[in-house]
């Protein structure tokens, strides 16, 4: 009888580990993901406090506003030439 449940016990740990739809693979894998996601919202989250301190230069300081203006849209003064130089 001790020998049955053994066996029984066995199966069943057989099947939690590899057969059921949330076996072990499946497990670590969505670990695996999460992790990943967990890592790009940090990132997003960075980008994000990037952007609003940059929005707060730039609506606080009219020097740093025309520089980004020259510098992302290639803005110019009348009367002024540029040159883009692309490595």
């Amino acid at each position: 009888m001790r020998n049955r449940y053994a066996a029984l016990a066995g199966a069943f740990i057989i099947y939690i580990s590899f057969i059921d739809t949330h076996d072990l693979i499946t497990q670590i894998g969505h670990r695996h993901k999460l992790r990943q996601i967990h890592q790009e919202m940090e990132y997003l989250q960075d980008q994000i406090d990037l952007a609003g301190k940059q929005s707060e230069e730039l609506s606080s300081d009219k020097v740093m506003l025309e520089k980004y203006a020259r510098e992302q849209y290639r803005m110019k003064r009348e009367n002024e030439e540029i040159f883009v130089i692309i490595k």
